[in-house]
């Protein structure tokens, strides 16, 4: 019993051992937030007004690759559109999976932004099908480092294709949101 305790806690203790010093120095991990207005676009525009968008996510690189990955998820409410036709209060929610250019080698760059995910909508029946899709979503930002942490603004079209009464839609919105990547 001894001697196995002993051949476990050595094979434990080699695979930690190795594991994390590779895993650490090859990538960084940083969680981020933003928060900032949403405006709806395309048919969506005729539907709702003007809402918030809010989104959280981990933003994840290896040094000297130019390419990062970010997993997020967003939340984004709408209010109610003014028309007949138009819906109450919407909600929208996302969870995407990027691919973000940052070289991270000054204190202000310019970085694109584009992925795919999976969409909610709240609020919005009867007229769309389903209410959930896949969808894309590409963009800009402006990152300015301060410190240890990284400041943003940044501008995202969300296109998402959803089922409607009417046929296959593109529900479009565009949050510009401010945050940080700590």
């Amino acid at each position: 019993m001894p001697l196995e305790k002993e051949w476990m806690a050595f094979l434990l203790s080699s695979v930690c051992a190795l594991a994390p010093q590779g895993a650490a120095a090859q990538w960084s991990v940083a969680p981020t937030i933003a928060a900032g207005p949403a405006i709806p676009a395309g048919v969506f525009r005729e539907s709702v007004r003007n809402g918030v968008a809010v989104k959280a996510g981990v933003w994840m690189r290896a040094p000297g690759i130019p390419v990062g990955i970010t997993a997020e998820g967003m939340y984004a409410r709408y209010g109610g559109g003014q028309t007949t036709d138009a819906l109450g209060p919407v909600v929208l929610s996302a969870v995407t999976l990027n691919a973000t250019t940052r070289r991270h080698q000054r204190k202000l760059e310019t970085y694109g932004v584009g992925g795919i995910g999976w969409y909610w909508l709240d609020g919005g029946a009867p007229r769309y099908a389903d209410p959930q899709a896949p969808g894309f979503n590409v963009g800009v930002g402006e990152i300015i480092a301060v410190g240890s942490r990284d400041y943003f603004i940044e501008l995202r079209l969300h296109a998402v294709r959803m089922a409607s009464a009417s046929g296959e839609r593109w529900l479009t919105t565009m949050p510009i949101l401010l945050g940080v990547r700590f």
